[in-house]
């Protein structure tokens, strides 16, 4: 078996994985249908629990550094509320998105997590119009890259000012005042104008470096990157190379990841759980994508983490981890999807997720434990995760033209 190839920088890091690859049976290539899920139940529960995060929002949503963790500071619930609404099919034109676009658009993003889903949500929002705030997230997460080529927690960095913005009303609209000296109008019609207006194609250019590492944070960068490319802007060449590279000497013998490099454990990093391994597989197919592989599931690296996946699949807990569970859930979606499957081995993972959450979900609409910032976290990742959503960045990747 010939393995999938994304950057020639990576070719001498996994020798090993050469041999495995001719043991290996193909993933995916001919993949029997899984189970359906009852999608008029899906999408009454979608609904339900945008509906408990539109009355979160009428309450003003709570700040989202409540342990008093520096790493956490800046950041907002604002950025993944909007991204669940918009694909709960809330309309960017509603007056409560367009309240949350504007206050998102007041500071400039300072971390890796929130600077990333800023960049899927504006994406989704409307990419033509919201082009510079994209490009602007896309400089924060290439400037806070490390040289290895993970992510860390970032750091602000100078990122120019947003410019005005306005997107005209129809008859009976309602109108928020904008941040940035311009105002955001709501529409009725709910029209984008990604559809009539060709998207421009920007190369940025790498300013700094970031510091410190781990795969969690290095994972999201990676989403946020996979927005950016969707809308038209890239990073520059040395960027994606170092992060397979890391990726890929972070893989561990069993074919799973742990939060940090193998070498170097922390909080358990050398050790394989789900989310770490799920990201990472997420991670590794974006870069293939990005290089025209429409077929990641035949890279003997996500081969052998879906094999991992299979064998520790459970949406009780994170594998071999515990800990953040819906975090872990979400992360299962972005692997299969973006891995191209729904199986994990012989478990259909979309099938046995969204039973899962569909069974899980409280009385109120939210999912989860935990104080309201912890619901509003699970509740986004549920519904991210019922409607598949990184199912349109997969089309995005195999689509687009540099």
């Amino acid at each position: 078996m010939k393995r999938s190839t994304v950057s020639d920088g990576a070719r001498g890091a996994v020798p090993a994985l050469l041999l495995a690859a001719l043991l290996a049976a193909p993933l995916g290539a001919q993949e029997k249908q899984p189970p359906a899920v009852d999608q008029t139940k899906s999408t009454a529960a979608i609904q339900k629990g945008a509906a408990w995060l539109r009355e979160r929002l009428k309450e003003g949503l709570p700040p989202i550094n409540q342990q008093n963790d520096p790493h956490h500071d800046g950041s907002t619930y604002n950025e993944i509320v909007m991204y669940a609404m918009l694909y709960a099919g809330v309309p960017s034109t509603d007056p409560d998105l367009v309240k949350l676009l504007n206050d998102i658009r007041l500071r400039a993003p300072v971390h890796t997590y929130t600077g990333a889903i800023r960049a899927q949500a504006l994406e989704k929002y409307d990419p033509v119009k919201l082009y510079e705030d994209i490009r602007q997230c896309g400089q924060f997460l290439l400037d806070n890259q490390g040289k290895e080529g993970y992510w860390g927690y970032s750091k602000e960095v100078p990122l120019p000012p947003l410019p005005k913005l306005t997107i005209t009303p129809d008859t009976g609209s309602k109108v928020a005042s904008g941040p940035a000296g311009g105002t955001i109008k709501s529409t009725g019609s709910g029209t984008s104008t990604r559809a009539t207006t060709a998207i421009r194609k920007t190369l940025l250019t790498r300013r700094d470096w970031g510091e410190k590492n781990d795969n969690s944070n290095t994972q999201y960068a990676m989403l946020g990157f996979a927005a950016c490319m969707t809308a038209g802007i890239y990073p520059p060449a040395d960027c994606f190379p170092l992060v397979e590279k890391w990726l890929t000497e972070c893989q561990n013998d069993d074919g799973g990841w742990g939060y940090e490099h193998r070498n170097t454990p922390m909080h358990g990093g050398e050790a394989s759980y789900g989310s770490m391994t799920a990201g990472a597989i997420s991670s590794l197919a974006i870069l293939i994508r990005f290089h025209h592989n429409k077929e990641p599931i035949k890279d003997v690296r996500i081969q052998k983490g879906l094999q991992w996946l299979g064998k520790n699949l459970t949406f009780d807990q994170n594998p071999a981890k515990g800990g953040w569970h819906y975090y872990w859930i979400y992360s299962v979606e972005r692997a299969g999807s973006f891995a191209g499957t729904q199986w994990f081995g012989d478990r259909p993972w979309y099938y046995e997720g969204a039973t899962y959450l569909l069974d899980k979900q409280d009385g109120d609409g939210a999912w989860g434990e935990g104080n309201t910032g912890d619901k509003i976290l699970n509740t986004c990742w549920a519904i991210l995760f019922l409607k598949q959503a990184s199912k349109h960045y997969v089309f995005s990747l195999d689509t687009h033209k540099r």
